[in-house]
């Protein structure tokens, strides 16, 4: 695996995002294809939702600020995207992640929460809440590979779900 870093989302990964957000529809998960579809459509406007969203601008109703890192190598290739909020969501928690379905098993989420829990602490966060449904056993490795450590269980009706709820304690950096 090349050297991965975090990075906010520009323009200089726009063919790259592209392809991440076209291997959810290929792989038959429209849900994360919808929530990036905007950016196929106009991607400097996405990139600008993104920058608001992170400054708690304009945010839809019942939405928290969140701030969006794009997991990418020295390429400019993207493999993932996190989202850190200061305010935990009861059902999302303090930071959510997703990766590309063409990169999954390989290694690119337990990076990706790894260097979105040293994001949180840079952020000044004690902890962090970091939640997955019960069914999705390789977030759940992931999440407890990173020393999560499991708060309890709960049911989301929306999705009809159980989602399991974990923190883990931060180490922030000066």
């Amino acid at each position: 695996m090349t050297k991965l870093f975090l990075d906010q989302p520009k323009i200089k990964y726009q063919q790259s995002f592209f392809k991440y957000i076209e291997s959810y529809l290929t792989d038959g998960e429209p849900f994360y294809y919808k929530k990036y579809r905007l950016a196929l459509d106009n991607f400097d406007q996405y990139i600008n939702i993104l920058e608001k969203e992170s400054l708690g601008i304009d945010l839809p109703k019942g939405w928290l600020a969140q701030s969006t890192f794009w997991l990418v190598d020295d390429k400019s290739n993207v493999f993932g995207v996190t989202r850190i909020r200061r305010q935990a969501l009861e059902f999302g928690g303090n930071i959510g992640y997703d990766i590309s379905p063409s990169y999954r098993n390989k290694g690119y989420g337990s990076s990706i929460l790894k260097l979105a829990l040293i994001k949180a602490g840079e952020m000044n966060l004690g902890k962090a809440i970091v939640t997955c449904e019960a069914e999705n056993i390789a977030s759940k490795k992931i999440i407890e590979k990173n020393q999560g450590k499991f708060i309890k269980s709960l049911y989301l009706e929306e999705t009809k779900s159980q989602i399991l709820k974990y923190e883990i304690n931060l180490k922030v950096t000066d």
